[in-house]
């Protein structure tokens, strides 16, 4: 794939299959254990996230990659599903293929009544 399209965002939304879904349970567990990184704008951050969540917003993934070592995994968080999905995308490329991403985003997680900060 060219950079264009890179940028154009051909496969953007595509789940790449280095991630892997968790529902709101599965990452209550699994969030002392490994980093999650809330890819929100800092409004949405801002306004309720989960406990022990960084914020590295979508299109910061320099950021991550200097952050966090390839070979620990990784969990995405956003509102939906979709930006943590675009997220992954951007990572895998950089070499990364140990990622999660909580499905159905942080509406779900609220849906499920888990608990958030501020």
């Amino acid at each position: 794939m060219g950079i264009k399209d890179y940028f154009r965002g051909s496969d953007y939304f595509n789940q790449p299959e280095e991630l892997k879904n968790l529902s709101p349970q599965q990452l209550s567990q699994l969030k002392e254990q490994y980093a999650v990184v809330d890819v929100r704008t800092g409004f949405e951050y801002r306004h309720g996230h989960i406990k022990g969540a960084v914020h590295y917003k979508l299109g910061r993934e320099d950021e991550i990659v200097g952050k966090f070592p390839k070979e620990e995994p990784i969990i995405l968080v956003c509102k939906t599903g979709h930006r943590s999905r675009a997220a992954a995308n951007r990572l895998v490329r950089r070499g990364y293929k140990n990622l999660y991403h909580l499905e159905g985003g942080m509406n779900k997680w609220r849906s499920e009544k888990f608990s958030e900060e501020k």
